[in-house]
């Protein structure tokens, strides 16, 4: 699982690709300046000065690396962005697999990436809204990664005859689930949904089975198969339900 923060991901590269010149250095020093502000106090609330403190620099220097703060922080979200999406495995073809166990690792992954970034989801929101052409990167970063969802589900299923489109659109609706769920829990500490998720789920990997549980439901309108399925006796009840309604129906 990924529960580095987006901080140690950026630093151990840049550790394992060590900048060569004085400025290269200083240009990922000012990078990693970034990420702690943006997750300390914000993108609206951050200013260079906020950065040149926390990278050692001026703010001459800092604008021979970056046009400004906008610029600046367009870079690190984007790169954010694409270090979790590039990575996460989404499709039904890894061996030994299952679809549900898919769905899982990448709610996993998400899930870690939400909690341990807790100010960058913040910020993003924050970035998209003042930026627009950000907001059509971000935009379409997201149609890109449901398009591999979609794709990657029909690639398990071929036999369906389902229009992608459809596909698409349900991760488009059940991503959007997660992410509201992620940021109310991490970002903005909903603090009875917080007390809940602690209650019940305990921990991010009883998050994780919960929401892929939904993800699994809604998508193949089918439970996965395990041992333990909170979920699951709803379901009986309501195939329950569905039997005395169709023997009343038959006598009527």
């Amino acid at each position: 699982m990924n529960d580095l923060s987006f901080r140690d991901v950026v630093s151990r590269r840049q550790l394992a690709n060590a900048p060569r010149t004085k400025g290269e250095r200083t240009r990922e020093r000012i990078r990693l300046a970034t990420i702690d502000v943006l997750n300390t106090i914000g993108y609206r609330d951050m200013k260079v000065s906020d950065v040149c403190e926390a990278a050692g620099v001026t703010p001459p220097v800092l604008y021979l690396y970056f046009e400004n703060k906008l610029r600046l922080t367009e870079e690190v979200l984007q790169d954010f962005v694409e270090s979790f999406m590039s990575k996460v495995p989404v499709g039904g073809t890894v061996a030994g697999r299952s679809a549900y166990e898919m769905i899982y690792v990448a709610n996993r992954n998400w899930i870690a990436s939400a909690r341990n970034n807790a100010g960058l989801m913040r910020c993003l929101l924050q970035f998209a809204d003042d930026v627009p052409e950000f907001a059509t990167l971000f935009s379409e970063a997201n149609r890109k990664w449901y398009q591999r969802v979609a794709r990657a589900t029909l690639a398990r299923f071929p036999s369906s005859g389902i229009d992608e489109r459809y596909v698409q659109l349900a991760a488009y609706a059940l991503g959007g689930m997660i992410d509201e769920l992620t940021r109310k829990l991490f970002a903005s500490h909903d603090p009875d949904l917080n007390r809940l998720a602690e209650e019940l789920l305990h921990d991010d990997d009883g998050l994780a089975e919960f929401v892929s549980i939904l993800w699994h439901r809604a998508m193949f309108a089918a439970d996965p198969e395990l041992d333990y399925n909170p979920l699951a006796p709803l379901a009986a009840a309501v195939l329950r339900q569905r039997r005395r309604d169709r023997r009343k129906a038959s006598k009527a």
